[in-house]
């Protein structure tokens, strides 16, 4: 492995993800796992220690989200866990049944993630109760009944715990994904203000509008918050209709924002605009506390002690400047140039702002929501049915990442189980175990977590091999287990490998507890040096798909998504209308996944770092283009008939993305672009330099794939 990418997979290592430790959730989990334990000793029921295993693995599959998202996920994790640690429990008696049950459950299990993260999760922690229950054969069918008992009881108990015995609210995570996202809004006006003030660098706008772009996922996250809690329950239609009124003005928000950023950054630090920097400042500044009012609100739940809202960015503008006084003479006038464009963006801006505090109010006191909160955004978009054998068959084919991923897995898993009874390895079912937690679906990622999860995995098993040494009573190692479960999960928001190396010895103690080998602990390092081995060497020589060709081919999808967005906005009248808005968030989630290969492409690149730089200039343009056409079209002001961008030049425009898209996909040198004759603007200087950005960011488009060609290592 080359000296930089052994340092980028250090330094992720140690790396703290921003965020608080989940001080609660890492109690809950130490509760869940440990009652089960404690009575498995109190009435001398070895099997009921099972309970355990199954209260942690479900614990750890509550992400969050919605109550209904929530025990539909941990009762999945309960019953199959169950059901497969029960059937598994007599199976383990030859090596003939034993391989083959687990190449096939393993594979299955991994299979999984064609119905997404949260399904492939789910398959990750049936895999270890799975694999688990196989390396302990059971001595008769009564044990094997003993054991899904337990496991299901230990499920039953941890969904108890984590749904049941807090206080049951079903829109509380709804309120806090809404709130998440108008705290990222109040965050982005801020640094906007500031950034309007000082008269930010041309790079410190355009790291302000990357950070812009990372509310989507936000959005995205409380949209399937909020309709996974408002299915069923037309009783409480009102609380929900508030919720999504609010997660639907952030949508045109978002896009205000990022056109208000891009025309202040033309206007720059000219002094003729002052007037007009100043007062987006203001309105900035306004909009932000309003954000934050709102987002206390929804987090706050009930009216007692919340402060009025602040009122300046409610404040309507009374009467639209004529549209004569816009012209090139008002440059010298008392007030300032305010552009017809900035000054429609903040009215806009103002007119949301004033809905969002409607819409939180109305949640606040129980009343129904305004109408202008029922004009401004639609209702929700169902997304057509979709047989459940549909995803299934799109990933059986042999390019599938998925299918891939889950042979690869299934045939390195029972490898290792081979060659560590060959060696005479003690317990050969935890170097399987220990592969199926590092092999990932892609290179970069399974290099990534065998650094981990070895260096995590030695330190903890000699953590605990040094405890298992030391501490022979079983009321002491429950009470050992129950701090490192809590310690483990409270600190899994901020980083992996201490998350691992303290999870470690709960697996092992749990099986020390459950085999009563108090030597078992100290069997384990060498194991993990083979299963990391096995797993990089799978990584390596099954089917291989390095990400250097994934990444033209996500690139050449997010241009595309480009041209599409262009044309949506030239052959409709307002940017904010809901075909331009659907294609904006198709065009957003097409720059996150291809800027997510992106990353895994640095993960996993064996050349020098700077021959990655065409490939970081696409996707930077990429969005900056995105970003200057959501300006032009979100500018637009009320009355004007025809479009800010003729159609022509949006097809013309378009049709040069799809030659750079071509480009890409096909690995070959892009053709010369075709010129754009751009329309005179000279009645509003700000949408002239946006106008004039289109035909400058392609020209850098093209650079960026013409490099990425000559680049055999990106080909």
């Amino acid at each position: 492995m080359p000296r930089h990418r052994l340092l980028r997979h250090l330094q992720s290592l140690f790396r703290v993800e921003p965020g608080r430790p989940a001080l609660w959730a890492g109690i809950r989990a130490a509760v869940a796992t440990a009652l089960p334990l404690c009575l498995s000793f109190l009435l001398t029921v070895p099997a009921a220690g099972w309970a355990g295993l199954t209260a942690l693995l479900v614990t750890l599959a509550d992400k969050g989200g919605s109550y209904r998202v929530r025990a539909r996920v941990m009762g999945v994790v309960t019953v199959l866990g169950a059901l497969v640690g029960m059937l598994a429990a007599p199976a383990g008696q030859t090596y003939t049944v034993d391989a083959t049950l687990l190449f096939l459950g393993v594979t299955a299990a991994n299979f999984a993630r064609c119905y997404g993260e949260t399904a492939g999760s789910v398959g990750g922690q049936l895999a270890v109760i799975f694999v688990v229950s196989l390396g302990a054969p059971a001595a008769s069918p009564r044990e094997a009944l003993l054991r899904g008992a337990a496991l299901l009881l230990g499920g039953l108990w941890a969904m108890a715990l984590s749904l049941l015995l807090w206080p049951l609210r079903p829109y509380r995570p709804a309120r806090r994904a809404v709130a998440e996202v108008y705290a990222g809004l109040a965050a982005a006006a801020e640094e906007l203000r500031g950034a309007t003030l000082e008269g930010a660098t041309p790079d410190a706008w355009a790291e302000g509008l990357k950070r812009h772009a990372r509310i989507r996922p936000d959005i995205e996250r409380a949209r399937g918050v909020l309709a996974a809690t408002r299915r069923g329950r037309p009783d409480e239609s009102r609380r929900g209709e508030h919720l999504l009124v609010l997660v639907e003005l952030a949508e045109p928000m978002v896009a205000l924002l990022s056109a208000l950023a891009e025309a202040m950054q033309v206007v720059g630090r000219d002094p003729h605009l002052q007037a007009t920097r100043e007062r987006v400042a203001r309105l900035c500044e306004a909009f932000a506390a309003m954000d934050l009012w709102v987002a206390r609100a929804l987090r706050q739940e009930r009216n007692e002690g919340m402060r009025a809202p602040p009122r300046l960015a409610l404040k309507p503008r009374r009467r639209r400047q004529p549209a004569r006084m816009a012209a090139p003479s008002v440059r010298h006038t008392t007030e300032g140039p305010l552009s017809t464009h900035v000054a429609t963006l903040l009215d806009r801006l103002r007119e949301y702002a004033g809905v969002a505090h409607e819409t939180a109010s109305g949640l606040l006191f129980g009343d129904p929501v305004s109408p202008r909160g029922r004009g401004t955004v639609g209702g929700p978009q169902e997304a057509p049915g979709r047989s459940v054998w549909q995803p299934l068959r799109d990933h059986l084919h042999r390019d599938s990442v998925v299918l891939r991923h889950a042979l690869r897995t299934g045939m390195v898993a029972t490898a290792a189980l081979g060659l560590t009874r060959a060696l005479q390895v003690g317990d050969a079912h935890w170097v399987s175990l220990v592969v199926i937690s590092i092999l990932q679906p892609y290179a970069g990622s399974t290099e990534e977590r065998v650094l981990q999860r070895t260096l995590g995995t030695l330190v903890g098993a000699s953590l605990a091999a040094l405890i298992a040494t030391t501490v022979h009573t079983p009321p002491l190692m429950i009470g050992v287990i129950s701090v490192m479960t809590a310690v483990s999960v409270t600190l899994l928001p901020l980083n992996f490998g201490a998350f691992q190396v303290l999870l470690t010895p709960d697996y092992l103690l749990m099986a020390t507890l459950s085999s009563g080998d108090w030597t078992v602990a100290s069997q384990r390092s060498l194991g993990v040096l083979i299963a990391g081995a096995l797993a990089l060497l799978g990584s390596w020589t099954l089917w291989p798909s390095p990400e250097r060709r994934r990444f033209p081919d996500a690139a050449a999808t997010a241009l595309r998504a480009d041209g599409k967005y262009l044309q949506q906005l030239a052959t409709h009248r307002s940017g904010t209308e809901p075909e331009v808005n659907e294609e904006r968030r198709r065009l957003d989630q097409s720059l996150l996944e291809a800027e997510s290969s992106f990353q895994r492409l640095m993960t996993e690149y064996r050349g020098p770092p700077q021959h990655l730089e065409p490939g970081m200039a696409l996707l930077t343009y990429a969005r900056r283009f995105a970003l200057a056409v959501t300006a032009l079209g979100t500018g637009r002001f009320e009355g004007r008939t025809t479009s800010v961008l003729p159609q022509q030049l949006a097809q013309r425009a378009s049709d040069s993305l799809e030659l750079l898209a071509r480009a890409l996909q096909e690995r070959r040198e892009p053709p010369p672009l075709p010129a754009l004759a751009l329309p005179r603007t000279s009645d509003d200087p700000v949408l002239g330099a946006l106008l004039e950005r289109v035909p400058r960011q392609l020209g850098i488009l093209h650079g960026a794939v013409a490099r990425i060609s000559e680049d055999p290592s990106l080909r």
